[in-house]
């Protein structure tokens, strides 16, 4: 059963240590390689007291050995197109090397790739600016979460910042590429956001996000439920969900409590006639 859904399973048992068994698909419950899983005490059932239970981390110095014999090219962040096919036969079966592309606006200069880049001129003129980054410096950048507000983000942030969307999501490999004295994200403001800033953090200790002085105002107008198009609800993350950082907390409790989140795209409504 060497395929994506129980690759993700092990993944997300090493991440999290712990899954709910009802959340676990039938396909990887019923493998034999799952029974190898539970035999081996790597992963051990833990019943609840109320019904049901969860499969719990047991053995990780082994997991992550038999991981490693399971999918021997697959011990890493990322993979590339090649890598996929080498194991799913699936160009996009796995997550790809990031290629580090981003597109970056604003009204200032910037050195990217060592070359000096008048953004503005870029700006004014096509809207973007598009570069596979090795380097990129500036005095304040700000990451956008979405494309649609990635190219209106000066309407709510200072000019001051750069503004970066990057292309196929954000990652740490191309945020280690960006050299800036104060970094600001703008995300949705649900649980991926929040991961995405927290993972922010761990490469620019002192990045902020950017949370607008209406946000109140537009969470009761514009927030929207946090249920997928499924039906299932948005979880947290384990760093989400134990972070302590006082803007995570906020926004972390307001979806608790209401069940909904708001979309980056609520701050421009604003300016729809404009």
């Amino acid at each position: 059963m060497q395929n994506k859904t129980f690759y993700n399973f092990i993944l997300k048992i090493l991440e999290e240590e712990k899954i709910n068994a009802s959340s676990i698909s039938q396909s990887v419950k019923k493998s034999s390689e799952f029974q190898t899983l539970v035999n081996g005490k790597f992963i051990t059932y833990s019943q609840a007291v109320t019904g049901g239970g969860s499969y719990v981390l047991s053995d990780r110095d082994n997991l992550e050995l038999y991981f490693k014999n399971k999918f021997p090219r697959e011990l890493q962040d990322s993979y590339s197109a090649v890598s996929n096919i080498g194991t799913y036969r699936n160009t996009k079966a796995g997550k790809r090397i990031s290629q580090n592309v981003i597109l970056v606006r604003g009204f200032k200069k910037i050195t990217l790739n060592s070359e000096i880049v008048d953004l503005e001129k870029f700006t004014n003129l096509f809207g973007t600016f598009s570069a596979q980054v090795n380097k990129l410096k500036s005095d304040k950048i700000c990451i956008v979460e979405n494309l649609d507000s990635f190219l209106l983000a000066e309407k709510v942030i200072d000019k001051e910042y750069i503004f970066i969307h990057t292309y196929g999501g954000l990652g740490k490999s191309v945020l280690n590429n960006f050299e800036a004295r104060e970094v600001l994200i703008f995300p949705d403001y649900d649980y991926k956001g929040l991961q995405n800033y927290l993972m922010v953090k761990k490469v620019f200790p002192k990045a902020k996000i950017f949370i607008p002085k209406d946000y109140e105002i537009l969470f009761k107008t514009y927030s929207r439920t946090i249920k997928t198009k499924q039906g299932r609800e948005q979880n947290p993350n384990k760093e989400v969900k134990e972070s302590v950082d006082e803007n995570v907390i906020k926004i972390r409790t307001d979806i608790y409590k209401s069940k909904r989140f708001l979309e980056q795209q609520a701050l421009f409504v604003k300016f729809q006639n404009d």
